[in-house]
């Protein structure tokens, strides 16, 4: 589970819909929190935050499993470390933002919550945008660098 499908690394396939969906997730949860008559497709975003951690966290395990089969396929080499250290982060952003996104739902009711819930949603927004970035680009690098093709540590 979690390590090929149809004979394809499963990494490389959903790492793609994390790189897109949590950024734009994270942008979408921004701009409901900051505008008040977009409040009513909060419920709708909380869904699409949570469908964002559940690709997240796929993410992360299938990074674990490929970069264990290309450690056995190098001979026990440790391949892009610095990447899976950072990926391996990702869902907690992934999570936050949910948790952002929750609030923000709740906001729409009480109204003491809608400048917790803008602070929030703007903070863990912009962190997972950050993160992802991040991750993402030590991935490209690795791969494109050849760390991950020549087994040479990250």
């Amino acid at each position: 589970m979690f390590d090929t499908i149809a004979g394809l690394p499963l990494h490389p396939l959903v790492v793609h819909a994390v790189v897109v969906l949590l950024p734009l997730m994270a942008l979408v949860t921004i701009a409901v929190a900051l505008r008040p008559a977009w409040r009513s497709v909060a419920p709708w975003v909380v869904v699409a935050d949570a469908a964002v951690l559940v690709c997240a966290f796929v993410a992360k395990e299938t990074g674990e499993k490929f970069q264990g089969r290309l450690s056995r396929l190098r001979g026990g080499a440790v391949v892009a470390k610095e990447h899976a250290d950072q990926g391996a982060l990702l869902p907690y952003f992934a999570l936050a933002l949910l948790v952002a996104g929750v609030v923000v739902w709740f906001a729409r009711r009480r109204s003491g919550l809608t400048a917790v819930s803008v602070v929030l949603a703007v903070v863990t927004g912009l962190a997972a945008i950050g993160w992802t970035v991040v991750v993402g680009h030590s991935g490209a690098v690795d791969v494109w660098s050849g760390v991950v093709s020549s087994g040479a540590a990250g």
